[in-house]
């Protein structure tokens, strides 16, 4: 079956089920590096809020042999039961007054999402550009997002100028940075996915050993620390707050290498001279091709922040991050 008629008939399923009083809309929603996926938004007629179910995973579901008769139930029981699908009340981008607080930015590669950046208020950053969007909270400690277009302004009245003030003020706020060894990190993975089962010994051993190879081998190998915001999303933004990396630098009394993980967290290491930029390019690129969601893709580079100009630099030539991912 063509996608297109999946979608559609997916739609009028939906359509006959929930009757005369909903409506029903197929969206296209564009996502970073140029992915983009397909949603259902659901609304009662008359209000605003539209949650919205994307698509493109069900397909899949279709393509590997489940019946559409069952996609089609499941979908519409995760409509009426599952109160944390993403949805942002329409009426509230009517107001910049009533969104303002919400506003933030974040880091996405220039070249790959040069279509988008046509429609979005940007500033150049090396490769990449910051953006603007709205963070919303909903339950279960979630978040609602939405790009901020150019139309935006025009309803609101206001000036990029303002836009990119009001989320240079509100993203360290709302989104506090947080730096961490990573070995913490694998720690606190180990923790979220394993639950009640997980145990510190098996995870420690598996460290020291790691350790004491490195050390037998004489293999260099720094140590890496993830800087990220407490959401943990979008992360990759805090590279560029004003205090982040120059406290951290301070700290370890270092130049800092940093090394672009995924738009949600970058890599640390201390500088001391000693490392080839242009094969930690290419060790970066390979893992972005092969482990990273095209949509979660960063940047191919590396950056270097110097103490003593207070500046970020890009200190590699690696290959351009081209945004492969679509439906």
């Amino acid at each position: 079956m063509r996608y297109e008629f999946f979608l559609q008939l997916v739609k009028d399923d939906l359509e006959k089920r929930l009757g005369n009083n909903y409506v029903v809309v197929l969206r296209t929603i564009p996502k970073n590096n140029g992915v983009v996926r397909d949603g259902i938004s659901i609304s009662k007629i008359g209000e605003s809020v539209a949650p919205t179910i994307y698509l493109n995973d069900w397909y899949q579901e279709l393509l590997d042999g489940e019946p559409l008769s069952k996609i089609c139930s499941r979908i519409y029981q995760l409509y009426l039961t599952d109160p944390n699908l993403p949805y942002l009340d329409s009426n509230i981008l009517a107001s910049y007054e009533s969104v303002k607080e919400h506003i933030v930015y974040k880091l996405i590669n220039t070249q790959a999402n040069a279509s988008l950046l046509k429609k979005l208020p940007h500033i150049p950053f090396h490769d990449m550009s910051m953006i603007c969007y709205l963070l919303m909270e909903r339950q279960e400690n979630g978040y609602i997002t939405a790009f901020i277009y150019k139309d935006h302004l025009k309803t609101w009245n206001i000036q990029e100028k303002d836009l990119f003030l009001s989320a240079i003020q509100n993203t360290p706020r709302l989104l506090p940075p947080i730096i961490q060894p990573m070995n913490d990190v694998l720690k606190q993975l180990a923790i979220e996915m394993l639950g009640d089962s997980y145990q510190d010994a098996p995870l420690d051993i598996l460290l020291e050993t790691a350790a004491e190879y490195r050390i037998q081998e004489n293999t260099l190998f720094p140590t890496l620390y993830v800087l990220t915001n407490q959401a943990r999303i979008n992360g990759a933004a805090c590279m560029i707050y004003p205090q982040a990396i120059k406290d951290f630098a301070k700290s370890r009394n270092q130049d800092i290498l940093i090394l672009p993980s995924s738009i949600h967290e970058v890599l640390l290491i201390e500088d001391d001279g000693h490392y080839d930029y242009e094969d930690m390019s290419t060790l970066v690129g390979e893992i972005n091709s092969s482990e990273v969601p095209p949509e979660d893709r960063l940047s191919n580079q590396i950056y270097r922040y110097n103490r003593e100009s207070d500046q970020i630099t890009v200190v590699s030539h690696g290959t351009s991050l081209i945004g492969t991912g679509n439906r």
